[in-house]
């Protein structure tokens, strides 16, 4: 099948947007399809530096098509490769089309082009009028919504069942080698990003409250931290092939959400649809993880069963949690192995199959 995979993004971002998109176009090529990425622009980015970066699986390439020569900077250069992208796969026509770009998804509509449309947080502005007001999610030519949690389309856009499917973010299993779970509790880690809300000065603050235990963080930071406890060592940023190593020489791992929470989009507080990617990491190694309870992470994590939650962002709650886990009042070794089996459900290339079945039923 022919597969055409557009995203404004680009292949040296580091984004979990990024990630995303490589790895859903390397599940497309590993059931057999001709999968074609569209991205605004490339730097002559390497294919093999890409494979090995983000741990691709498949033997089978996908076509990187930058439409642009040019990155999208604002609103207008977002028009600019919306309608250039319509009119390429107008004169080259595929079996099946995604959009993670929303502009595009505008075009493709004007174009009477058939696509699917995958939405992983609510709208803003212009794209909100557009998308929302002027009633283009009902369009015959969007075929399918992919929400990235129930409780983004229960809490925002309240769509009919029939209109869209809820596929969280994934993970590949073969990306990890699983050991038998030790109870000696030493390293905890935190992999993901630094924006606001998502807890790292809430674990400077735990750390300095846990001083047999060495804090990891590894994520971009661009701001100063005031006090970073001497227990706590700041990684920056690693690519993704260093990631399952990372996970399997920690105890723990943090999870930690504000009642407010930002990612790529500043103004937009995601923390109570948010579908981590790390999360499907996480649970891919084993380990035990420390999350705080939202809707979309509440979703997939279960208290007791795969990790443990906590209702509350507050830090004595959280210190009370962690001494309960030092002190072996959970059954470790059995939240470890239901974290891996719950990995397993929840593959990129289980999310490619339930695409495919909803483009075939469609057809």
């Amino acid at each position: 099948m022919k597969i055409a995979y557009i995203a404004e993004t680009y292949l040296n971002n580091r984004s979990a947007y990024t990630h995303h998109v490589i790895k859903m176009c390397d599940a497309f090529c590993l059931k057999n399809n001709s999968t074609t990425l569209i991205i605004p622009y490339n730097n002559k980015t390497n294919f093999k530096k890409i494979k090995k970066n983000f741990l691709l699986t498949s033997k089978r390439e996908f076509l990187i098509k930058p439409i642009l020569n040019f990155k999208v900077r604002n609103f207008l250069t977002r028009i600019i490769f919306g309608y250039k992208v319509a009119n390429y796969l107008k004169k080259n026509p595929q079996e099946l089309i995604i959009t993670r770009s929303f502009i595009s998804s505008v075009f493709l509509t004007l174009f009477k082009i058939k696509h699917f449309l995958e939405i992983h947080s609510e709208f803003k502005g212009l794209t909100k009028f557009l998308m929302m007001n002027l009633k283009f999610l009902d369009s015959i030519y969007i075929s399918k919504i992919i929400f990235i949690s129930r409780a983004l389309n229960k809490r925002i856009f309240r769509l009919n069942k029939k209109k869209f499917l809820i596929l969280h973010d994934a993970v590949d299993i073969r990306n990890f080698k699983n050991k038998k779970f030790k109870h000696n509790l030493k390293i905890a880690t935190y992999v993901g990003s630094f924006y606001k809300g998502k807890g790292v000065e809430f674990i400077l603050e735990l750390a300095d409250k846990f001083k047999d235990l060495k804090f990891h963080l590894y994520g971009e930071f661009k701001e100063k931290f005031s006090k970073i406890p001497k227990n706590v060592k700041l990684h920056g940023y690693v690519n993704y092939e260093k990631v399952p190593q990372i996970l399997s020489r920690s105890d723990i791992l943090l999870l930690p959400s504000a009642h407010i929470q930002y990612g790529r989009t500043k103004n937009i507080n995601i923390a109570n649809y948010n579908s981590p990617l790390k999360m499907f990491d996480y649970l891919a190694s084993g380990k035990i993880i420390i999350s705080s309870k939202r809707d979309g992470i509440c979703e997939i994590l279960r208290h007791n069963y795969n990790a443990i939650l906590i209702k509350e962002y507050n830090i004595e709650i959280w210190i009370k949690y962690l001494n309960s886990i030092k002190n072996n009042k959970y059954n470790l070794n059995r939240i470890s192995i239901n974290s891996i089996k719950t990995a397993k459900k929840f593959t990129w290339e289980s999310r490619v199959n339930k695409i495919l079945l909803a483009h075939k039923s469609l057809i």
